[in-house]
């Protein structure tokens, strides 16, 4: 039953904001479950899989889709997918499982603390994004874009933990569409790359069936219910729960 509600908290915070999987699920699993952290990391990312597939459905029915701009990121989340999976095959029979997560959460944590601190300024018109970044039809405006999906997309197949924390940052950062339509996107972006890295994990044998099946029991109807909330919060609301969330997610990564 805990792990069935921990998955409809996480579902819902997928689909009102894009972020709740891996980096919140993942850490809860690990500290309240005896599961090795090798098979939540891989199992969390085939749950996230299902879940995003069922977000990308309900953010399409309401339009919050960007087709164009999940293109450009799902180039780059291919290669990063694969070289992340590929790194971690390699690190398992150098490091310690813990070593390596100590950094990586370590690196994580900073990164989102910083980001809850410039969101405000950057959501309330402070910071000014550039209106044509997204669509302008250059290659170095597609590379960027190419180049955040890849980061992402290795992050993810390390850890679990980026495919909507992270990316939303650079979302939020640098393009100027609604917050809905930034979700939805992401939610398109992270369906592509947990399905590739989640395939991969299967394969290496970092998957326990009756602990995926317990998740997604609670994440599938959180995420129907998030993305529809999504038209219900005023968009005002949705840069201060980034800000809080991103905070308190930083810190409880930075303190273990």
């Amino acid at each position: 039953m805990l792990v069935t509600l921990l998955g409809f908290i996480t579902g819902t915070l997928i689909g009102l904001t894009g972020t709740g999987g891996g980096v919140l699920l993942t850490p809860l699993l690990m500290v309240l479950t005896p599961y090795p952290a090798i098979t939540l990391i891989g199992t969390d990312i085939v749950n996230g899989a299902f879940t995003k597939l069922l977000g990308v459905f309900e953010h399409r029915r309401l339009g919050q889709v960007r087709w164009r701009l999940a293109v450009f990121l799902i180039a780059g989340t291919v290669p990063g997918t694969l070289g992340g999976i590929l790194l971690l095959s390699y690190l398992k029979s150098r490091l310690a499982g813990g070593e390596l997560d100590h950094l990586l959460r370590l690196v994580l944590g900073i990164t989102l603390s910083s980001v809850a601190v410039m969101l405000p300024f950057v959501r309330l018109g402070k910071i000014k994004t550039p209106k044509d970044w997204v669509d302008a039809p250059s290659v170095g405006v597609r590379l960027k874009l190419a180049v955040a999906g890849a980061l992402v997309g290795f992050l993810v197949a390390l850890t679990s933990i980026g495919s909507g924390s992270l990316l939303m940052i650079f979302l939020l950062l640098l393009t100027p569409y609604p917050l809905g339509e930034l979700v939805g996107t992401d939610i398109l972006y992270g369906l592509a790359t947990m399905a590739l890295a989640g395939a991969m994990h299967v394969r290496m044998g970092h998957f326990d069936g009756g602990l995926f099946l317990r998740v997604v029991a609670g994440s599938l109807p959180g995420v129907v219910l998030g993305s529809r909330l999504t038209r219900v919060i005023p968009e005002r609301y949705f840069s201060w729960l980034f800000t809080i969330l991103y905070f308190s997610l930083g810190t409880r990564l930075i303190v273990g």
